[in-house]
């Protein structure tokens, strides 16, 4: 089993993703961060789940996170 490494890029999404919810509803936005956290945790057992972020030549994964509906 493998490890992730977040991208300085990803961990600054996070805080703004962060920073934004909390302003209206810090427990959600403490519950969105760990979801997303979660979510990634997935690439330790399927580590080519995800779409492949091309312009890295390192294994960088584009996961989606939350629920989608289709209007």
């Amino acid at each position: 089993m493998g490890h992730l490494n977040w991208t300085s890029e990803s961990i600054r999404w996070l805080n703004d993703i962060f920073e934004y919810i909390s302003l209206e509803n810090p427990i959600a936005a403490e519950a969105v961060i760990s979801g997303i956290y979660q979510r990634a945790q997935v690439l330790l057992s399927h580590s080519e789940i995800g779409h492949r972020y091309r312009p890295s030549k390192r294994n960088v994964r584009i996961l989606m996170y939350g629920h989608y509906r289709i209007a």
